[in-house]
């Protein structure tokens, strides 16, 4: 047997695990396969959103909005978040910023990068789809181990295609060290708050 290459190959795998019937399209799923469907979208962008998998991140510059005006805290300049994007790995350069809604809020202009999780096709990755919807409670406990014993393994392997970097802010030990003043204000506490 092959890996899955598609969406429905991998849910109808997920379903033979759990002693159900395989299908080969949703039409001919039974009430169970389309439970499974209604639900797989969900747990694969929650997946490749909390897990730092490197086959689903992408590194791209953000567009600064024309004419921002938030009227919030310190904030003057806002960048769009790409439309795939499922959670935030770093930005270039590194600055004081926040995210609110599909907007990064910031202080800098110009140039900004963004390193992203985004959602990729199935061809990039493997997986199996996790048992919640199973009735039987021991299937359910072998699959959760089985699952977090190949997660595991996965994620070591997908570590190694970067090496370690060092941890590139401190802005506790920088504001500890500044008195409060530098980058993140000039008076009272962090960014004048306090």
């Amino acid at each position: 047997m092959s890996a899955p290459t598609t969406d429905i190959e991998i849910m109808s795998t997920a379903v033979i695990l759990l002693g159900k019937n395989s299908f080969t399209t949703i039409d001919d799923a039974d009430e169970f396969a389309v439970s499974v469907q209604k639900f797989y979208d969900l747990l694969v962008e929650s997946e490749l959103a909390k897990n730092s998998w490197k086959f689903a991140k992408k590194v791209v510059d953000l567009s600064q909005v024309a004419a921002f005006d938030p009227d919030y805290a310190w904030y003057n300049t806002a960048y769009d978040l790409p439309a795939d994007f499922l959670s935030l790995v770093r930005v270039y350069p590194d600055i004081p910023y926040q995210i609110f809604g599909k907007r990064l809020y910031c202080t800098t202009t110009g140039r900004l990068q963004l390193e992203y999780n985004h959602n990729v096709p199935v061809t990039y990755w493997s997986a199996k789809l996790s048992p919640s919807v199973t009735e039987n409670v021991n299937l359910t406990q072998m699959m959760v181990l089985e699952r977090n014993t190949a997660k595991s393994i996965a994620m070591y392997v997908d570590s190694q295609n970067s090496p370690s970097v060092p941890i590139q802010s401190d802005p506790w030990r920088a504001v500890r060290l500044n008195g409060g003043f530098g980058r993140f204000g000039n008076s009272g506490g962090i960014n004048g708050w306090g």
